[in-house]
């Protein structure tokens, strides 16, 4: 059995749906202020001590291994003031909000872990401890520099996690860059799309240089999936990713090469690359993401099918 956090998440929601269709055996959890525990799922505070001091009591049976999606994604970052430095500030953010659900809620699961044999712990980290790419191409050995809060919290758990690993845990890390899919209506990739049918036209606008890659959603489950069986070292990291490189303007001029008729404005700003390199998950994991173009034109087809749905509905 599977224990997967953020289960209402966007990835979580995908998640879910998947060991629903495959019939993995799993267990979704969900916030929630009081302890509950039914054929629907965990309700839980991760934060909360004592609700995991009544799941070491009540339950009868525990998972083999946690996915762990659920915190805070507080991402705030803001112009650099020193026109020297050539990378964005961190923004405001609720730093005590930030840390304190994101840091505790892997505490608590860490030493549920190991009151419990729970075997193995898998961690979704993210493509913004890397912070401002360093290298031309980012591997797990490259140097993570977090630029803000948000990714400095995942940067804490990655250690964290390497700690218990060393205590009998098991811990796959998962790093992967922005999420996209055709059920998210929000975000850079569905704006880009949405603006290339709609007004045949791409404005790339940002005030800093941003490191961006991004990757569909059902790739980053499928990873997860993969992770589930994965049988080897006891502490490891990877990169989830196309491989491709990736900005702001390749993103967008890649959209526009698929709708006929579109133009792209780039911005003043010179725009970071980012070209994360997934070879150890595609040897360890034996998993590969789909072409970037690829999904971009399943997101396209389907903001194009809402869009004439939505017309003829308001006909």
């Amino acid at each position: 059995m599977i224990l997967i956090t953020g289960a209402g998440g966007f990835i979580g929601k995908g998640l879910v749906a998947h060991c629903k269709n495959m019939g993995i055996p799993y267990v979704p959890l969900y916030r929630s202020e009081d302890v509950k525990i039914c054929k629907e799922g965990w309700y839980l505070d991760l934060t909360n001590k004592g609700h995991f001091d009544l799941l070491n009591n009540e339950l009868e049976e525990f998972p083999h291994t946690i996915i762990h999606l659920a915190g805070s994604t507080d991402i705030a970052l803001g112009k650099n003031e020193n026109e020297l430095i050539d990378c964005p500030q961190p923004g405001k953010q609720n730093i005590y909000y930030t840390y304190y659900n994101n840091i505790l809620s892997t505490i608590n699961l860490v030493s549920f872990c190991q009151k419990n044999n729970i075997r193995h712990f898998i961690f979704a980290s993210s493509q913004t401890v890397y912070g401002m790419p360093q290298e031309d191409a980012l591997t797990e050995g490259s140097r993570c520099q977090p630029l803000e809060h948000y990714a400095a919290s995942k940067l804490c758990n990655e250690i964290i996690l390497e700690v218990a690993s060393r205590q009998g845990l098991k811990v796959t890390i998962l790093r992967f860059p922005g999420v996209y899919g055709e059920e998210r209506k929000s975000g850079v990739v569905y704006n880009f799309c949405k603006s290339a049918l709609i007004d045949k036209k791409i404005n790339v606008v940002t005030e800093f240089p941003l490191p961006i890659d991004v990757i569909h959603i059902q790739d980053v489950v499928e990873a997860f999936i993969k992770a589930i069986h994965h049988r080897g070292e006891e502490f490891t990291c990877l990169n989830i990713s196309t491989g491709e490189p990736c900005n702001l303007n390749i993103l967008a001029d890649s959209i526009v090469e698929l709708v006929p008729g579109c133009e792209v404005q780039h911005g003043d700003v010179s725009q970071p690359i980012v070209n994360m390199q997934p070879s150890r998950a595609n040897i360890l994991l034996g998993w590969k993401a789909m072409p970037r173009k690829v999904r971009l034109q399943e997101m396209l087809n389907s903001i194009r099918v809402q869009s004439e749905s939505n017309f003829l509905t308001k006909g």
